[in-house]
């Protein structure tokens, strides 16, 4: 730890945090919403969850539905203000270990092969959108949202399930629209969210190998170009197009950025930062994303929303009580802090000292 509070000023950023993030669950109760966000810290399925939220387990399911509609970018925007923010772009499986999905489960798990475990698994897809303050660093998550190819609506269909076809391209661009309120500098996004749509304003990104563009009137493929930087126009789009050889050891790279006045080094720091997304997700399965497997996709979004919540909850205590630790290990403190206070329905009951 790398400051020393005390038990009160714990329970004040513990009761702070947590009030902040209830604010986007507008369709819960506020008692019900603090339980369901502390034991969603802790509790890594719903059953987990109830028993540390001491509810009653119907009772999270119905709630679960609820959460499905929180807008965790409002919580956001209130966290950052009006500090300059990179907006970062990136997908994950959310495995679901037990879900039948052959081919397709209710929820819309699919098999896919997962290299860390290196076998066929059933996940479901989710786009993530963070945001990284450049003033002091931190990253959130905006908005995480699952999306299905054809063949899984039409499954889903089959079944009844109220769900649309939705890419992650058409995710985003549908999300883009609730920016405002936010001081976005630049967006950036590997190769597979890049087409015509997306190449809008202050975005970096990187080009697939095959990928062609216009130089003095030709259409020259990205591979034909010596390392350096370029004036070029892709998919009708000026941009500037940075070409590296070895990109730190990962051989022949191609970034761009579509603001023609950025140098190969904001290029690079743009496109690095990136990664930071990654930790996030980390974050995410650390605190029980994929501890979820619900037959209805709305009760499964919103176990996946009640999740990146939880994950607010944590951020924002940690922020507040300046300890820097991983997700995992502030849960447990939050954990003991709760219990300390006798359980989660007397944490914001007790006496303040004057």
């Amino acid at each position: 730890m790398t400051k020393e509070l005390t038990r009160e000023e714990y329970y004040k950023a513990l009761e702070k945090a947590v009030n902040e993030v209830i604010l986007s669950m507008t369709g819960t109760r506020k008692d019900v919403a603090k339980r369901l966000l502390l034991g969603a810290v802790v509790g890594r399925n719903a059953t987990e969850i109830a028993q540390e939220a001491e509810m009653d387990y119907e009772t999270v399911l119905n709630n679960l539905d609820k959460a499905a509609q929180a807008k965790l970018i409002e919580v956001v925007k209130k966290l950052v203000g009006d500090h300059p923010v990179l907006l970062i772009v990136d997908d994950t499986h959310d495995h679901k270990l037990y879900a039948r999905a052959m081919p397709v489960s209710r929820n819309g798990a699919q098999i896919f092969y997962c290299r860390a475990h290196k076998r066929f698994e059933p996940a479901i897809q989710l786009l993530v959108i963070g945001v990284k303050d450049l003033v002091n660093n931190q990253i959130y998550v905006i908005h995480i949202i699952a999306y299905i190819p054809r063949k899984v609506e039409e499954e889903l269909k089959r079944r009844g399930e109220e769900v649309k076809f939705k890419t992650k391209i058409d995710a985003l661009l549908e999300f883009l629209s609730s920016l405002s309120g936010l001081n976005v500098k630049s967006k950036v996004f590997d190769s597979w969210y890049v087409n015509s749509r997306t190449l809008q304003g202050n975005t970096v990104g990187e080009l697939k190998s095959s990928a062609r563009v216009v130089e003095g009137g030709r259409s020259v493929p990205v591979s034909e170009f010596p390392q350096g930087e370029y004036l070029v126009e892709y998919l009708g789009t000026p941009i500037k197009l940075l070409v590296i050889d070895d990109y730190k050891g990962y051989g022949r790279r191609y970034f761009f950025s579509t603001d023609l006045n950025d140098t190969a080094e904001d290029i690079i720091t743009t496109w690095e930062n990136r990664w930071d997304i990654e930790v996030l997700i980390r974050e995410l399965k650390a605190l029980g994303l994929e501890g979820g497997s619900f037959l209805t996709w709305v009760r499964n979004s919103g176990f996946v929303a009640l999740k990146a919540l939880s994950l607010l909850v944590v951020q924002y205590f940690k922020y507040s009580t300046g300890l820097m630790l991983g997700a995992k290990r502030l849960a447990r403190l939050i954990k003991s802090i709760y219990r300390e206070a006798g359980g989660i329905k007397k944490l914001f009951k007790r006496r303040r000292k004057p």
